[in-house]
Parts: structure tokens; C-alpha cells; sequence
């Protein structure tokens, strides 16, 4: 397995850190992993959509962006 560096905002790695000290998550690199992972996966199938369909219109990449935002905002429940 490859070990990388990788730098992240303070207050993100600190939430990462206190959710594996909970037991929230099993562990900052296996978070990191598995976010990694869906990522791939979510641009595979982006992928596959825009061979089949097309790319969004402005109209739908703005809702897709919107969407996006709402997911991402820090406030969000992590548990």
C-alpha cells in the first residue's frame, strides 16, 4: 500500500481526528480511502452519463453545483 502526504484546513483534519478518537469513523486514512473511492466512482458514472446523454446544459450543471454546495456545507450532520 502507498503512504502519501497530504495537507488538509486545520479544522477539517481536527473533525477528522476527533471523529476516529470517537469511533465515529474507524480511522482518518480509511476516511480519506473510502471518500476517495466514492469520488472515483462518482466521475466514472459522470462519465458514462455525458456518453450517453451529453453534457449538463448550463441550466443543469447549475442545479448539479447547487446540489453539490448543499452537500458540502460544514454545518452539515456528520454522523
Amino acid at each position: 500500500m502507498a503512504r502519501l502526504n497530504i495537507t488538509l484546513p486545520d479544522e477539517l483534519a481536527a473533525t477528522l481526528q476527533g471523529l476516529a478518537e470517537d469511533k465515529v469513523i474507524r480511522s482518518v486514512s480509511g476516511f480519506l480511502q473510502d471518500a476517495a473511492q466514492l469520488k472515483l466512482a462518482y466521475l466514472r458514472d459522470a462519465a458514462t452519463v455525458d456518453e450517453l446523454f451529453g453534457p449538463a446544459s448550463p441550466d443543469e450543471q447549475a442545479l448539479v453545483d447547487r446540489l453539490i454546495e448543499a452537500d458540502t456545507r460544514p454545518d452539515r450532520n456528520v454522523a
